[in-house]
């Protein structure tokens, strides 16, 4: 179990970690909402920005972690930092990268996540967080392999009198999948921060002793 130094450590079931997770995340989601260039080149900068800083965050979190969550919190930071090393690396990789590099991070470290949260599920309090982050990181990935790389959906609007018409292709739909998970991702986690730095009843009694 953690000692008693772990939140000012940064372990990954104390406050610091998902607050950490949280802020790249945010801004990932407030970077695709407020762009509108929704290109893949975008996805994959986006994506690898966001990737290498929360592998940070896994990574050192990890190293404080006790054993029983060590192994598996350094395993997601590796395969998160391998994933956003090779969307930055190749930038102009087009669709199918962003695809390739987006699904296979989120159906593993998401997989990965969602283990921690069933094994630890009545023994830790972040566990329920970590299986909600695990179980819509595992969805992120799915949605990217399910939509079609050819997908294009022309629209037209009428607008006071003028017809605005383009077209959704695969691209924006998923860089706004994405978009959309980060700040769902990002407000959950940013919930988990301040419900494990709120003491319980409980643990506020024992503090007053």
């Amino acid at each position: 179990m953690p000692t008693e130094a772990s939140p000012a450590l940064g372990a990954p079931d104390t406050w610091v970690a998902p607050l950490a997770r949280a802020v790249p995340a945010l801004v990932l989601g407030l970077v695709v909402t407020f762009s509108q260039d929704h290109s893949a080149r975008l996805g994959l900068v986006g994506f690898g920005v966001f990737a290498v800083v929360t592998a940070a965050v896994l990574l050192a979190s990890g190293l404080r972690a006790d054993r029983g969550l060590r192994g598996v919190v350094l395993i997601q930071g590796v395969v998160t930092a391998a994933a956003g090393i090779a969307a930055l690396v190749l930038p102009g990789g087009g669709i199918g990268y962003l695809v390739s590099v987006v699904s296979a991070w989120a159906i593993i470290a998401g997989a990965l996540e969602t283990v921690d949260g069933i094994r630890f599920r009545r023994t830790r309090p972040a566990a329920r967080d970590w299986l909600v982050t695990g179980v819509l990181t595992v969805a992120l990935g799915l949605a990217f392999l399910l939509v079609p790389q050819t997908f294009a959906d022309p629209y037209s609007v009428e607008d006071k009198g003028q017809t605005i018409s383009g077209t959704v292709t695969a691209d924006i739909l998923l860089v706004g999948i994405l978009g959309a998970w980060a700040v769902l991702v990002g407000v959950q986690l940013a919930i988990a921060a301040v419900t494990l730095r709120t003491p319980r009843p409980a643990e506020a009694k024992a503090v007053g002793a």
